[in-house]
């Protein structure tokens, strides 16, 4: 029964959403402009364990044998082959697309998202030209497999990235995203909108003359900037909206694509060009900035974890530069050490503070890790803090050594030590 529901649940998304593609745009080839079916399909697929893949299927070739029937007034057997070119050609490009599972948001999993949805796209298109030339032997072959392949990759990429972004999402009362951050994609999508309404108007061409066909970029870096200030989950609904909206207003006749076809549906065909090729990059920017983004957060994250275990255990760390002897200490150190040890910036203010018949033996013991002849040291010494008070640290000093084997920094570790004279 669960696989069933499941089955039924799909196939009742498509409908639904193919529905809506019919509403957004028309086409004078069989293909609409965005079939956001091949989206329902490729998502489900991609976010469902690969033992729900039959039932998604079944769903998905249920529900376009019904389009085919309903919509291209294809015959039972003509509608099966149909249906099967969906749900075969989405299965293939999937299965690329869930490699490694990795997350579409990361970069190994854009790319394979990418080369899925290329795959599912043109294997579709090559399919559709032979159930057409069955079919439809009048219709233009060479259109209907371009328009099915810019029409299924337009969908996968415009309504995917919705699907996998809102995965497991739940409301949040707190926790969002800064209030200036909302406002500035906000304005940055108002901006996109303005900038569609005036470029994407109906005879574009008798308005702005010859350069109109220029304009049609006028509207995506703001788009762009908007995907970027909302994150993950704004940034896929806007690109959906944007690239239904511009679609939506090409085939209705607006926009500089149509302002000269050398073939009827021309103008479609380049739209589609046009928003599959930007939906491509956006994808791309955001899994590579999440990417960074998200490694420079687990960095923070062991390093908070590494100096939080140190400051517990009451050890500081420093870090030498090899060369100019710049001092770095570890996040805690002040806690460990003194509070003044944070205004220590390098080794001969350190040195400054060693009493003065320790201090040679200190300073040669840094020179030699620091040059390499010694790999590590460790000895004890006292250190006279800021307000006068004497403290006995034991060090622990080891060389970072280059790719060029060179001697690069000089890491340390002190744990304070009872003075010789402290009776505890």
């Amino acid at each position: 029964m669960q696989q069933l529901r499941t089955g039924l649940l799909v196939a009742a998304l498509f409908l639904a959403v193919a529905v809506v593609s019919r509403s957004l745009a028309s086409s004078v080839t069989e293909t609409m402009p965005v079939w956001l079916g091949s989206g329902v399909t490729f998502s489900a697929l991609l976010i469902s364990p690969r033992w729900r893949w039959p039932a998604i299927l079944a769903g998905v070739w249920l529900a376009s044998m019904i389009w085919g029937m309903a919509a291209h007034g294809l015959n039972p057997v003509g509608a099966a082959a149909f249906a099967s070119i969906e749900a075969v050609s989405g299965a293939m490009g999937c299965w690329v697309a869930s490699l490694g599972r990795n997350d579409p948001d990361t970069p190994a999993g854009m790319a394979l998202f990418l080369c899925g949805a290329a795959l599912a796209s043109c294997l579709g298109g090559a399919l559709a030209m032979a159930l057409w030339q069955w079919q439809r032997p009048g219709l233009n072959l060479t259109l209907e497999g371009v328009a099915w392949v810019l029409s299924t990759m337009v969908g996968i990429l415009l309504l995917t990235p919705v699907v996998t972004a809102f995965r497991g999402f739940h409301l949040q009362l707190s926790g969002g995203m800064p209030m200036m951050q909302f406002l500035g994609g906000g304005a940055a999508f108002l901006l996109f909108l303005c900038a569609v309404a005036l470029v994407f108007i109906d005879r574009s061409g008798e308005r702005y003359g010859q350069v109109a066909a220029t304009l049609a970029y006028l509207p995506m870096p703001f788009l762009l900037i908007a995907a970027a200030l909302w994150g993950a989950r704004g940034g896929a609904v806007a690109l959906l909206l944007g690239g239904l909206l511009i679609i939506g207003r090409t085939a209705h006749g607006g926009g500089p694509f149509a302002v000269a076809e050398g073939f009827s549906g021309e103008a479609v065909i380049e739209v589609q060009g046009f928003v599959t090729i930007w939906a491509a990059v956006m994808i791309a920017v955001r899994a590579l900035s999440d990417g960074r983004r998200q490694a420079l957060v687990d960095a923070q994250a062991w390093r908070l974890r590494y100096e939080r275990i140190m400051r517990e255990v009451g050890v500081a760390t420093v870090e030498y530069d090899a060369a100019t002897g710049h001092a770095t200490w570890g996040m805690g150190a002040d806690k460990v050490l003194g509070e003044d040890v944070a205004r220590i910036s390098s080794l001969d203010e350190w040195l400054e503070r060693i009493e003065p018949d320790e201090r040679g033996l200190v300073e040669a013991t840094w020179s030699s890790v620091a040059s390499g002849e010694t790999w590590a040291s460790e000895q004890s010494y006292t250190v006279v803090q800021a307000d006068g008070e004497r403290l006995r640290v034991r060090e622990r000093l080891a060389c970072v050594r280059g790719a060029d084997d060179e001697v690069e920094m000089v890491v340390g570790m002190l744990r304070p030590e009872p003075l010789e004279n402290d009776n505890g």
